[in-house]
């Protein structure tokens, strides 16, 4: 059974929050979705400086250091962040860590 939803014109992001925990999209109808950032390991990993780095777009954001993109539709269906890419987000943070080890 196909269990994927599709929202038609789903609202459009005013404002992003986000912190060490959660990642906040407010919307212009007046809604505020909050996941855990542990949904978005690429964000979770990811330094302050490249989770501050991002674009919003009408229904999306993207972070362009870290090369992802959230749609509002997949947090309002509370979609996870596929494996593929949480291994990609683990492997960036070694290296992060590595070369940061090394600098010091």
């Amino acid at each position: 059974m196909n269990t994927q939803a599709i929202i038609e014109n789903p609202p459009r992001i005013s404002t992003v929050r986000i912190t060490d925990t959660s990642l906040t999209y407010v919307l212009e109808d007046g809604r505020e979705i909050t996941v855990p950032l542990g949904y978005y390991p690429t964000l979770a990993l990811a330094s302050s400086a490249e989770r501050a780095n991002y674009e919003v777009y009408a229904v999306s954001v993207h972070w362009p250091d870290l090369d992802a993109d959230i749609g509002v539709e997949g947090l309002l269906l509370g979609a996870k962040e596929l494996p593929i890419y949480a291994e990609r987000a683990a492997r960036r943070a070694r290296r992060r860590n590595s070369q940061s080890r090394r600098a010091a």
